[in-house]
């Protein structure tokens, strides 16, 4: 899993501040669908990402 969050994090630092908007915002929508189709787990595993995404933006804007 490390491993994983270290290249989404490799691709956030690579995001303009707009795509990590959108990104962040994808992922909303999509952790929505998920949930009201039941799919738990994958929502979760969604919001890993989101975290990481979310907390690139924050660190830029600091």
């Amino acid at each position: 899993m490390e491993d994983r969050t270290r290249a989404i994090g490799d691709a956030a630092d690579a995001m303009t501040d707009d795509e990590l908007e959108t990104a962040i915002a994808a992922l909303n929508a999509r952790k929505r669908e998920l949930l009201v189709g039941g799919d738990s787990e994958a929502a979760f595993d969604l919001m890993g990402t989101k975290f990481v995404l979310l907390s690139t933006l924050e660190d830029r804007r600091g």
